[in-house]
């Protein structure tokens, strides 16, 4: 799962927004900018997470020699060798953090919903940002059809394409 930070604040903010107009949660009066702030905390450490995980799967890359094409495989040892959820996992990992969060939070004051009727509200907008970065691994993919996947040459013009559009779309 891929959250860029730049876009974390609005995330929490729509999630707030999403749970509140249709009466699953209430609010503390005057509390709803700190009700967001507890949201992106919880995807921000994710996102964190996510990072130390590239960073190992990356040392095992390299520890073991492997070509970059087997960046995916290190990705997976490395996400189970530390017990990180990946792809879905990640998202249902995510959500049941935050549905334990509005339990505790002293910035929400009720919640009405159950948490199946909130994970299906929250999953729907985590999933139109996580649509980002497969738009933008498809654009870029795209400008490189006339090199061959895997190869030197096809990840540094991936690496430096993709910093591009992240650049263009303000995600960087």
């Amino acid at each position: 799962m891929k959250i860029y930070e730049r876009v974390i604040p609005g995330i929490a903010k729509e999630i707030v927004k999403v749970l509140v107009e249709n009466k699953d949660i209430e609010l503390e009066i005057g509390l709803e900018l700190e009700a967001q702030r507890d949201f992106e905390a919880i995807l921000k450490e994710y996102t964190r997470t996510e990072r130390e995980l590239a960073d190992y799967a990356n040392d095992i890359v390299i520890s073991r020699g492997w070509p970059r094409a087997k960046y995916s495989e290190a990705r997976r040892l490395a996400a189970a060798s530390r017990k990180v959820p990946l792809d879905d996992d990640a998202v249902d990992y995510v959500i049941n953090q935050m549905l334990e969060f509005m339990l505790m939070s002293a910035n929400i004051g009720e919640v009405y919903a159950e948490d199946h009727t909130m994970r299906k509200r929250i999953v729907t907008v985590l999933r139109r940002y996580l649509k980002m970065d497969e738009e933008l691994d498809l654009a870029v993919r795209g400008r490189l059809r006339h090199l061959q996947e895997g190869t030197r040459d096809w990840e540094i013009s991936y690496k430096k394409n993709m910093e591009e559009m992240r650049r263009i779309k303000g995600l960087t």
